[in-house]
């Protein structure tokens, strides 16, 4: 097999692609493709348990504390103890992220809108298939 059909270089290649487009349709506000995205994931569930964020995000604890660090740094969430369980931080957005929610969602939909574009509605649903195919696999086998 020669390199350039290589499942994982593609793969690889055309998320990069995908990675550009979204930095470069983000950066003018501040933020980067796993900010915007961990956003995203807090418009649709809004003061949620660090623990369920790193679940919905598939983030490792330690890669989102940091996340969350930067976020809170630059003003768009805050984190809440839960007064009834102290062990359990919550992720809030702030009044700055709130002011921005419409924008960004469009955006979401918009840049998502656009990869769809390029296959048919058939194409959608086996590309959907085949993307949770490889991301449910158990690699450690074989």
């Amino acid at each position: 097999m020669l390199f350039k059909d290589c499942l994982c270089f593609q793969v690889g290649k055309a998320s990069r692609k995908m990675a550009k487009l979204t930095r470069d349709a983000v950066g003018p506000y501040g933020l980067t493709t796993t900010q915007f995205f961990f956003l995203t994931a807090l418009y649709e569930e809004e003061d949620i348990a660090i623990s369920a964020l790193a679940r919905k995000v598939v983030l490792d604890k330690a890669t989102l504390t940091g996340l969350i660090d930067r976020l809170e740094r630059d003003g768009f969430v805050t984190r809440r103890i839960n007064p009834e369980d102290r062990r359990a931080v919550r992720v809030q957005l702030t009044p700055k992220a709130e002011k921005l929610r419409e924008t960004l969602t469009d955006l979401y939909h918009k840049i998502n809108r656009k990869f769809l574009s390029f296959l048919t509605e058939a194409e959608q649903k086996t590309f959907e298939q085949i993307v949770s195919k490889i991301e449910n696999a158990d690699l450690s086998k074989g």
